[in-house]
């Protein structure tokens, strides 16, 4: 199933990434060979304990799945387009299953079989929600009835010949969007019991909707529309004199287009050229209010990723640490260089598949420069 293939895939990006060579940042500091954190490290925002324990889930996925310490997708998605963007908001994620960080490197041939069970949780969503309903209706059909929550965009699937399989689903919970996704790549998962599981998330999930029923701090205003002027221009500068333009992301009804209307952030992606033969540049995410969401981020990568390194970039007159990886990784193509910074509670993320870290710490210092 190609679900399954994918989320294998993006599960096992997250070993062994390549080395990548130190930073020289546009303030000109000497690059480190490893990055030293530079916020405290942060505890996963949700309490996991109070949705499941690791037995259940084992049960419904058909193989050991004890509670993780990152996102399945930590290292291999956007900023603003993932778990890191629900924790910026408020709210957070779980995970229970393998931890590909610790799995011997595939082949093309022989890969680790998947058992994994994710939850993210956004809170203050139900405008985001009735959004998406209206514009995406054939995504976002009714789903499973669950007590105490509308369920919509549901879905199991199994892998050809019935080795391995995928449930997802999406709960509103009073104001709170609840996502969960359960893969298994040895077995069948049984549809009635993943809904049985997920209806025992619902009193946790329906805590933590009450906790953030007031609403939280004006989010300051964007800096900049994504496809105007004065994006463009410092984007296509920073790579070399090229058109440069905006790439729709797809979207659907789902957590990660959710994400993308959250007040106070920002995701740009960027493509070379205006016709179709152009090309994928990058994504720029701009989370504000993110300084724990970094820290959980930051501590990630340092842990997952000793070839990472670090640099600085220069705005207003300070100097703020760069965090540099990339996404390269035995099996996965194409590789993205990753530059990241925190500026005040604002975290700035340039992922790019093209130029070099310096040209995608210059847009990371740019955009610092705009907020």
């Amino acid at each position: 199933m190609a679900a399954v293939a994918a989320l294998t895939a993006a599960l096992l990006c997250l070993t062994g990434c390549d080395a990548i060579a130190g930073l020289v940042g546009s303030g000109g500091a000497t690059p480190r060979s490893t990055p030293r954190p530079v916020v405290s490290a942060s505890a996963p925002p949700l309490d996991c304990a109070a949705f499941t324990a690791a037995p259940p889930v084992e049960a419904l996925l058909g193989g050991a799945a004890p509670l993780a310490d990152s996102p399945a997708d930590a290292l291999t998605t956007p900023a603003g387009r993932g778990p890191f963007a629900a924790q910026a908001a408020g709210g957070g994620w779980c995970r229970w299953g393998d931890d590909p960080a610790e799995a011997t490197a595939s082949t093309s041939v022989h890969t680790p079989p998947v058992h994994t069970l994710s939850v993210q949780l956004l809170p203050r969503a139900t405008a985001i929600w009735q959004r998406l309903t209206d514009q995406y209706p054939e995504s976002a059909a009714m789903g499973a009835h669950y007590d105490g929550g509308e369920s919509r965009g549901g879905e199991c699937a199994t892998a050809p010949g019935g080795r391995g399989s995928r449930c997802h689903t999406n709960v509103l919970v009073g104001a709170s969007w609840l996502a969960v996704d359960a893969v298994s790549g040895t077995s069948v998962i049984d549809e009635k019991a993943f809904h049985a599981l997920v209806q025992t998330f619902l009193p946790a999930a329906a805590a933590v909707d009450a906790r953030s029923a007031t609403p939280g701090p004006t989010a300051s205003p964007r800096p900049l529309p994504c496809g105007g002027a004065d994006w463009l221009n410092p984007v296509a500068g920073a790579f070399g004199p090229q058109t440069v333009t905006t790439l729709e992301p797809g979207e659907s009804f789902g957590l990660a287009t959710a994400l993308l209307d959250v007040p106070g952030s920002v995701t740009c992606a960027y493509r070379t050229g205006g016709d179709g033969a152009s090309g994928y540049l990058g994504t720029v995410s701009v989370l504000r209010d993110a300084a724990d969401a970094y820290a959980t981020y930051h501590s990630v990568v340092v842990d997952r990723d000793p070839d990472a390194s670090g640099g600085t970039i220069e705005s207003g007159g300070k100097q703020f640490a760069t965090l540099v990886r990339t996404t390269a990784a035995s099996g996965s193509t194409p590789a993205e260089t990753v530059v990241d910074a925190l500026v005040g509670d604002a975290w700035i993320q340039f992922a790019a598949q093209a130029g070099s870290d310096d040209q995608a710490a210059a847009v990371v210092q740019w955009v610092a420069g705009r907020l």
